[in-house]
């Protein structure tokens, strides 16, 4: 009844009638809500410095017993 008169319904309203198939609801974007936190991107940094220094040390281990095989081998 009051849709018929002119009344726009809320947002969470209108999220529910479009569920319903009563009225067709746009999509609406918001690209900052989807970034993540100042606390997720610092915790995000920490993580990958994490994982490169361990991916360097996996390397220089792998990388110090050929090079004393090497030596021996001479």
């Amino acid at each position: 009844h009051w849709l018929a008169h002119g009344a726009q319904p809320t947002d969470r309203v209108l999220r529910f009638l479009d569920e319903a198939g009563l009225v067709k609801r746009d999509a609406r974007s918001n690209p900052k809500k989807a970034e993540p936190g100042k606390k997720a991107q610092e915790r995000a940094a920490l993580l990958k410095k994490a994982q490169e220094d361990a991916a360097a040390a996996v390397a220089a281990a792998a990388a110090a017993p050929a090079e004393a095989e090497a030596a021996t081998a001479e």
